[in-house]
Formats: structure tokens, sequence, C-alpha cells
């Protein structure tokens, strides 16, 4: 027996054996494109969850396991962060990283399909290309867990759902029958027309009602323009930082994504147009980018038309956030520019009003209002009606303003008080921005290697954080923390923060700077 790095006792053999299962998995995982760090995760996850590896198994020291698979520590302490705060494993310091992943809350049926999903992607030759992509890309055990100040998280406890429920009762009682039968595949006429009255008022978008699909959500509304605009192979432009979501999804349909840094500009257009070959496609949050807050200015909204009209590429605008401002006035759509119709517009009222409402939509230009909507039709056949109704009734009688002007006042009061807590307790190690508007607040860190430290502390403590590494499609090169606060009370925030600064009170001196 020797001592591990960690102080545990352990033979090499175990560390050999388990490492003997991580690389061929991960070779695997890497051959289909995917980054190292996430086919790392993914390879340690599908091994716990099919049970080659068991509960209470020791995982090699990050050191160690580095070596053996010729990779940084940073990348293996980092993913084993991650798995203890999605509560695959359980780490002591002076003992090592155990397996703990029967004692999880996922359980009975879930637990049984997640093995079954996971035994599929180890016996490959079963699945089809486009299956081993999606599992790959965007497979996630839904344990119920919630990380630490969640960003993006709208406070679901202010939500009118008295008035809500009223409204849909309402629904029912004269609309029964057209409610309760199959509806048309591209939405409610009545809705559609609500939301573009809207959107013309509030955002600046041009547009008929013809023009909007209904949705279940932006993620559905991502993957019709997969399914429509491009061909396997083709390269898709994403920020970089961004939404991880929209990168998988992307990547799962067969495209190429070709990250483009962001910067306080937002995304740099001068680098996506001096891009050769070029992309087909592009996905931006000009009006709010996620995380980092940033708005696409003018100049370089403008020079992402002219691309797309030169390219003949589409841009596709996520309108992420937007209806959050809390300093002056929120910026103009891009689709409101767009004289060529080469954009297309994505909303969602799942942050908004409530994530399990599962209603968005999509604008399109008019020459592709039909194949937008063959593809919506076979996808799902249509958007649950009785939602769809409940929210014009919603929107009809301006219930939707006055519960955007409530979060608003209620967010920014929010914002301050995090941001307040963050200069009062956490001064020494982070100075963020006041951000013009967000559901989140960004942090920034000495360096990424305090990030990834900092994250793994909290994991240690049962907190799951959230990095700049979290929006990255790799490793990035400097650190911060993104932290909500918009589902949280000022006692929430407050305490939370209090315990951060003892979490960063622990680190080594040299990471406190």
């Amino acid at each position: 027996m020797k001592q591990t790095e960690h102080g545990a006792l352990g033979t090499a053999s175990e560390s050999e054996l388990v490492t003997a299962k991580i690389k061929p998995l991960l070779t695997r995982l890497r051959r289909q494109r995917m980054t190292l760090k996430a086919a790392l995760h993914l390879a340690i996850k599908q091994l716990i969850t099919a049970g080659e590896l068991k509960t209470l198994s020791r995982l090699p020291p990050s050191r160690r396991l580095a070596s053996a698979l010729s990779i940084s520590r940073d990348t293996v302490e980092v993913t084993y962060a991650q798995l203890e705060a999605e509560g695959y494993l359980a780490r002591t310091v002076g003992r090592g990283s155990f397996v703990s992943y029967r004692n999880s809350p996922l359980i009975g049926r879930e637990l049984l399909a997640a093995d079954a999903t996971v035994q599929a992607c180890l016996a490959e030759q079963e699945l089809s290309a486009s299956g081993r992509a999606l599992l790959v890309t965007g497979y996630t055990p839904h344990t119920g867990r919630v990380g630490a100040l969640t960003p993006s998280a709208p406070d679901l406890r202010q939500f009118p759902i008295d008035s809500w429920l009223q409204l849909e009762k309402s629904a029912v009682r004269h609309h029964t029958e057209q409610l309760l039968g199959y509806g048309d595949p591209q939405g409610l006429v009545a809705l559609r027309s609500e939301i573009v009255d809207y959107l013309r008022r509030e955002r600046g978008v041009k547009a008929t009602a013809e023009q909007v699909v209904i949705v279940s959500s932006s993620q559905q509304a991502l993957s019709l323009c997969t399914q429509v605009l491009f061909n396997a192979g083709d390269a898709v432009f994403v920020e970089e930082p961004g939404y991880q979501g929209a990168k998988k999804l992307v990547r799962a349909a067969g495209l190429r994504t070709i990250p483009i840094e962001v910067d306080q500009r937002g995304i740099n257009v001068d680098r996506l147009v001096a891009t050769r070959p070029s992309g087909r496609g592009v996905y931006v949050t000009p009006s709010h980018h996620y995380p980092l807050g940033h708005s696409l200015d003018i100049e370089r909204r403008l020079r992402l038309l002219a691309w797309a009209r030169q390219e003949n590429a589409w841009i596709i605008e996520d309108d992420y956030d937007a209806e959050f401002t809390y300093h002056g006035m929120p910026t103009a759509s891009l689709q409101g520019l767009d004289q060529h119709q080469r954009t297309l517009y994505i909303g969602t009222f799942s942050k908004t009003l409530f994530p399990g409402l599962r209603l968005g939509f999509i604008i399109v230009p008019p020459s592709l209002i039909i194949p937008m909507v063959a593809a919506k039709q076979l996808q799902d056949g249509c958007t649950a009606t009785l939602s769809q109704a409940t929210l014009y009734a919603f929107l009809r009688a301006d219930g939707y303003t006055e519960h955007l002007r409530n979060m608003r006042r209620l967010y920014k009061a929010r914002l301050e008080i995090l941001f307040t807590a963050v200069n009062q307790y956490l001064a020494e190690w982070t100075q963020p921005h006041l951000p013009q508007g967000g559901l989140q607040l960004v942090c920034p860190l000495a360096d990424a290697a305090t990030e990834r430290r900092l994250v793994a502390a909290g994991a240690a403590q049962g907190i799951r954080l959230y990095g700049l590494a979290d929006f990255y499609t790799d490793t990035p090169g400097k650190g911060a923390l993104v932290l909500g606060f918009a589902a949280y009370t000022p006692n929430e925030i407050v305490q939370f923060i209090k315990r951060l600064a003892q979490i960063f009170a622990v680190l080594p001196a040299t990471e406190n700077r």
C-alpha cells in the first residue's frame, strides 16, 4: 500500500484498473468532436451510471489520472468537482474521491432509464451516428439538484398564479372543443397576432402574424433552424463564451460550431467575417449576451447583417433577457434592422413567466414559413392549445405587461443587493461591474485557475458554483463566477455571499489575489 496525493491509502493497481476503463471511452468520445473537458466528464459519468464504477469505488487522484491520460491536472480537478456537484462523486480531503451515485435521488424508473441509455451508448454499434451525437451532447441526468444562486432562474414565487388559473378556466369554458382537439401546427392565430403586436411595440420587430410559429421552447426553435436551414457538416458561428444549450444542439444536428469571442461590444464580427471558409449561419444573443450581459453595438449589427446578405447566410437571433433592462431603454432587435430577410428571431416565455409553461416562438422570413411549419408539424404536431389560449388572454388583459413591470422592479432591487453584498464581503477577490440588465452578475476572478479551485472548493461543501468555464467550448483564459439573483430573497442572497467569502478565505493565499 502507498500514500496517494490526497493522503488516502490505495494501490497503484486500483488506479490502473479505473484508468483502463476511462481511457478507451474517453478516446471514443473525443473522436466525436467533443472537447476534452466534456469528454472526460461524460466518460466518467457513463461508467458510474452503467455500474462499471461501483458505489464507493475510489477514483485515481487527479495528478495520477492526468498523467495517465496525458492531460492537465486542472482538467481532471474541474471534472471531479463538477461530478461531485452533480451527485456522482463524494470527495474528502485526506481520503480521496469516491463514487456516490447510488446515494443520489435519481431512483426507480429514472435510474433504470439512465442506466439503459448509458448501456446503449457503451454498445455504440447499436446506435446511429445521430443517436450517438444526441447522447454525448445532450444527455444529463435530471436529479433535481439546484445550484446556489443559479444564473438565469426567475422567481416563480411571484407569479400571479390565481389570475392565470382564472384565465385558463375561462378559456376551457368558452372554447372546450377547440382547445381539447388538435391545434394548428403554427399556433393559435390570436396568440400570434398578440405576440407580434407586442414585439413591434417593445422590440422594434418588423413582421406579421403569418411569420410567427409557436414552439415549446427556444431549444425547439433552434432545433427547427438546424433542420430547415443547414446540411450536415455545415459550420455555424457561436458566441464564446455563450449558451451551452445552443452549442450542444448545433453539434447534435451534425453541424460544426465555430466559436467567436465576445467582448464589451458583443460578438467580434470582424473576426467572424475574416474566418474562412465562412459559416452558413450564426447564433447570437445581441440584446443581452449570456452570460456576460454585453449588447451588440450598432456598427457590428450592421456589419453582421451585411455579412449575412453577402454570404447568403442566416442569423439566428435569440432575444434572451431583453425584457429585463434596469437602466435606460433596451436595444431594439436585430431583426428589425434586417432589410434582406436573413434573420430568424427567437423568443420564449420561460424567463418572463415560468419555465413549466413551455411556450416560445420564432419569427421567420416569409420564404421560410411553410418549411418551418412543416418541420414543426413533424416534430410534435402542435403546441398545447390550452396553454396558448391562456397566454393569449394573459397578454390581452395586460397581465404580461404588469407582471414584467413588477419583476423588473423586484429584480433590479435584488441585483443591487447582490452587488452590494459582493462588494462588502468579496471585495478582496472580485470587483464586478453593475450590469444594465439580465438575471445574473458576472464576478471576475484573478484567473481561470482560481475559478477552478473555487468551484472545486464549493463542491466539497455541497455548493454548485457556476463559472465562465460552464459557458466556454474550451478552457477559458480568464476566470469569473456567474451568480444569479432573480429567484432568491435578499436574505438568501446575503447569506450565500457570506458563505462564499468563507470558501474564498480557505483558498491558498496565492489564489486570493
